[in-house]
């Protein structure tokens, strides 16, 4: 029983590390998601900076309200539009921007967009929200992504920022494709990058307020699920280190009614990408301001003794459902010498989101 659980499980959770992949792609349901995820670290470790295109903000409570009232509309709406026009009409689009300053938010925009103002490509990577917007680009000196935010904060400001992704490790399973039936994909397109960009904030007069410019390493990956999160993940973890030598990445995926979870220790190294199942150990438990229970320790060990040791030491950003930290980590290879680095991590708490929104629906 417990090896047909783990088969299922393994079924239900899909990686991949491809840019042909790293498109935009049509989904049945209303209530599906997909995001685009980018975030780098200053060289001197001050400065952290994520940005995250979302086709359908599922964190919204507009999106989950709108979503009750379609279900009991679907079959009416299915006389008269195509699947593919029916789910761009639902889509509830956002882009979502946060600088952190010596691990503290110094700012953060998280806007909303009309469905009309949503664009993608489903052969090559872009997107467009409003005016922020990402592609590939190829240029002399390698190929990357360009990105472009304008975004509104709080107290009347605005945003611009310009960004280059400069891939270093990247596209490790080119020729993948990707299978939408139920199950959860998690793309790992640039498991490294050279990231430079500016920040520009000013206020509605137009007034420079400040400049900040950005030099460090980075990171992109794209999720996507035909299904709605709140309501299949019973839990979801996520980080990464970059190393001189190496980059590591640990991911734990469990679906609501599994006995197993999938967890994955990634190793990118010398220009080669190592996959393992991980074993997972999580120690020392705290909660945070909103009562979410996480552990500050935690150890991914695979098979062959290579071990990942996480220190989850403060948290940068935090809701009712979510939590990203600062963490220190200690990297085990083969040759036994351990590597340590300070990188991002990140943990959804699904149960307090559906919580979350199934309040705001009804309130």
């Amino acid at each position: 029983m417990a090896t047909a659980a783990k088969q299922v499980q393994t079924e239900r959770f899909s990686f991949a590390s491809s840019i042909r992949e790293d498109v935009w792609h049509q989904k049945a349901n209303p209530e599906a998601f997909e995001w685009w995820y980018f975030d780098a670290l200053s060289e001197d470790g001050r400065d952290a900076v994520v940005i995250i295109f979302l086709d359908n903000f599922i964190f919204s409570p507009r999106y989950n309200e709108h979503n009750r009232k379609q279900k009991r509309l679907s079959q009416k709406l299915k006389k008269f539009f195509t699947k593919s026009k029916e789910q761009a009409a639902n889509l509830f689009p956002a882009i979502a921007f946060t600088y952190y300053r010596d691990g503290k938010v110094k700012y953060r925009a998280i806007n909303e967009f009309p469905s009309e103002d949503f664009s993608a490509s489903e052969n090559s990577p872009s997107c467009q929200i409003g005016r922020n917007f990402f592609r590939l680009e190829a240029a002399p000196y390698g190929s990357g992504y360009i990105l472009s935010i304008n975004a509104k904060l709080r107290k009347n400001r605005n945003l611009e920022a310009h960004f280059e992704w400069l891939s270093v490790e990247s596209d490790f399973l080119p020729h993948k494709t990707i299978n939408l039936n139920d199950a959860h994909i998690w793309n790992l397109a640039v498991s490294r990058a050279d990231v430079t960009g500016r920040i520009s904030v000013s206020d509605d007069n137009e007034k420079s307020l400040d400049t900040v410019h950005f030099r460090g390493t980075g990171y992109h990956d794209h999720n996507l699920d035909n299904r709605w999160l709140p309501k299949t993940v019973s839990d979801w973890e996520w980080g990464r280190a970059h190393f001189s030598d190496a980059t590591a990445i640990f991911y734990r995926y469990k679906e609501r009614g599994e006995d197993y979870s999938t967890t994955k220790l990634l190793i990118v190294q010398y220009g080669n990408l190592c996959e393992r199942d991980a074993a997972f150990d999580a120690q020392n438990f705290r909660r945070d301001k909103f009562g979410i229970k996480y552990p500050k320790s935690l150890q991914f060990t695979s098979e062959d003794n290579v071990r990942l040791s996480v220190k989850q030491m403060k948290i940068i950003d935090s809701s009712f459902f979510y939590l990203r930290f600062l963490s220190e980590m200690i990297l085990t290879l083969s040759d036994g010498t351990e590597r340590k680095a300070i990188g991002i991590t990140e943990y959804l708490a699904p149960k307090a989101l559906k919580y979350f929104l199934d309040v705001a629906a009804n309130n």
